[in-house]
């Protein structure tokens, strides 16, 4: 699997997420389909990494194989489906 962040920097998407939610895409690679996209209120700091945090989703855990794509990022409406820029990777 791979993962991508936007903010890449881990404790700005950590500060940036307070309040507001963080949207996760999950694509398949093998197939070049949406497997699941969903979004989760945050309200207070993440204690984990952002990339442990996504992990220990269920619906990341659940998944098997290594043709995921998981990209995560924050934004401040939960109906929000705008897509930010991910030239970068954890």
């Amino acid at each position: 699997m791979k993962f991508y962040f936007n903010p890449i920097d881990e404790n700005l998407f950590k500060e940036k997420a307070i309040g507001n939610f963080v949207r996760t895409l999950i694509f398949n690679e093998k197939t070049n389909e949406i497997h699941r996209c969903y979004s989760r209120k945050v309200s207070k700091k993440w204690e984990q990494s952002i990339k442990n945090n996504i992990e220990s989703d269920h619906r990341v855990k659940e998944l098997s194989g290594n043709n995921y794509q998981i990209y995560s990022w924050v934004t401040t409406s939960k109906l929000n489906l705008e897509l930010p820029d991910f030239s970068e990777k954890l």
